[in-house]
């Protein structure tokens, strides 16, 4: 009588077994992807287009990629290491993208003895070397940020290690330095850069200025400084935003959008306009990209923005990170939308198709910045990221098992 109870209850185990299976947990598991080692790891910085090649950075090495001539030229790879500026890179710029007349530009911490010292280097492209920037730049112990808006490059430096005051300068022609703001200026933080005729930094009031109001710089004309835009509500009062992303939509109008780091859209030229029922309902990393479906001119687009769900980064947490998207049409965003996750949405189009694999892949890690490579770079316009901790992604097509999923840019990658 026993055996049989013991049978029964094996067989009434194994129906549970087979049930379960079919719960959303279990599929989600099985869609679970084998991580790649990526090729450029740790904390990559973001991406830019120079002569081109796509560059993006890591520690103390620069990688360059271009897909179209890596099978005509094995010196080309996909992937190319390349000269490094020396020290940690901890951003890249470039000015001019395809133009001729641009310049490349990298902010590295120096080797001084851990002083916290940061220097601007450019690539000399002459005598394929790297040159520091000089000059006013040799005032200021402590560069911050840097981001390239059109032929200029605008910095964001300390004039010392130990106190607050800080400088909003530019460089032109890859030598020409100057304070766009002025002697002793104090400007708040500044987060972004985009350009559409005119040139916009949206800047956040460091902490200690209680009193300080954050906004957005408007350059007209770079010899001529910058005009201070500051968010009103509908009764008319300054409210303070912090503004962590913005970027040139590319539209008709060459809208430029900003992201709040609560998930709001607003639209900025004279004045900042907030977007109302358009939001994410996330916290927003301020990564911001247009994804292109194709390169044909009246292609369906996307603005991608990466998305927080929580405060602090753990391996541990569930699908709490990766990145929303937002349908866009010739005039902006397009009307009656809303963000939505990949592969999971109402628009007419996404990223991709598997949302599952998409959750248990991408969607576990922060975002720092996405970049999707222009055909003329690499005709498959391979979608990028560069992860907090894990390295530099792609959503692309693996040869293993051709199907399309993210995963990390691997050494024998595409």
């Amino acid at each position: 009588m026993r055996t049989k109870k013991i049978i029964c209850f094996f067989y009434i185990l194994i129906i549970f077994i087979l049930c379960t299976c079919n719960d959303p947990v279990f599929y989600a598991i099985s869609q679970e992807i084998k991580p790649i080692e990526p090729r450029i790891s740790g904390v990559p910085t973001n991406f830019v287009i120079f002569e081109g090649r796509m560059y993006v950075a890591s520690g103390n090495a620069l990688f360059s990629y271009n897909y179209n001539t890596g099978a005509a030229d094995p010196d080309k790879q996909y992937w190319k290491r390349e000269t490094s500026p020396g020290g940690n890179i901890l951003q890249i710029a470039s000015t001019g993208g395809y133009l001729p007349g641009g310049y490349l530009y990298a902010l590295c911490a120096t080797d001084q003895s851990n002083d916290g010292r940061t220097i601007v280097r450019r690539y000399d492209k002459d005598n394929s070397t790297w040159i520091s920037m000089d000059g006013i730049l040799n005032d200021y112990a402590k560069i911050q940020n840097i981001f390239a808006a059109g032929d200029v490059l605008f910095v964001w430096a300390a004039l010392s290690t130990s106190n607050y005051i800080y400088n909003v300068l530019c460089i032109k022609n890859g030598t020409d330095v100057f304070n766009l703001m002025g002697s002793q200026e104090d400007t708040g933080i500044i987060t972004g850069a985009a350009y559409n005729g005119s040139y916009f930094l949206p800047f956040t009031a460091k902490k200690r200025d209680k009193d300080k109001i954050s906004g957005v710089y408007k350059i007209d004309d770079i010899n001529a400084g910058a005009k201070i835009i500051l968010y009103k509500n509908a009764q008319g009062n300054e409210v303070n935003i912090h503004f962590n992303g913005i970027i040139n939509l590319e539209d008709g109008a060459k809208t430029i959008l900003l992201i709040s780091r609560s998930g709001e859209i607003y639209f900025v030229n004279d004045s900042i306009e907030k977007k109302d029922n358009v939001f994410m309902g996330r916290l927003s990393t301020g990564a911001l990209a247009i994804w292109r479906e194709n390169d044909q001119p009246d292609g369906k687009k996307l603005l991608l923005a990466g998305r927080q769900d929580s405060l602090t980064y753990s391996s541990s947490y569930g699908y709490s990170y990766g990145y929303m998207e937002l349908e866009l049409d010739t005039v902006g965003i397009k009307t009656g939308v809303n963000f939505s996750e990949p592969g999971r949405t109402t628009a007419s189009i996404s990223t991709l198709t598997d949302y599952e694999r998409y959750k248990s892949s991408l969607g576990k890690y922060p975002i720092n910045y996405l970049f999707q490579a222009p055909p003329e770079i690499d005709s498959n316009m391979i979608l990028f990221a560069s992860t907090q901790i894990n390295g530099v992604w792609s959503c692309r097509v693996r040869d293993r098992d051709q199907k399309q999923y993210w995963n990390a840019e691997g050494e024998n990658e595409p």
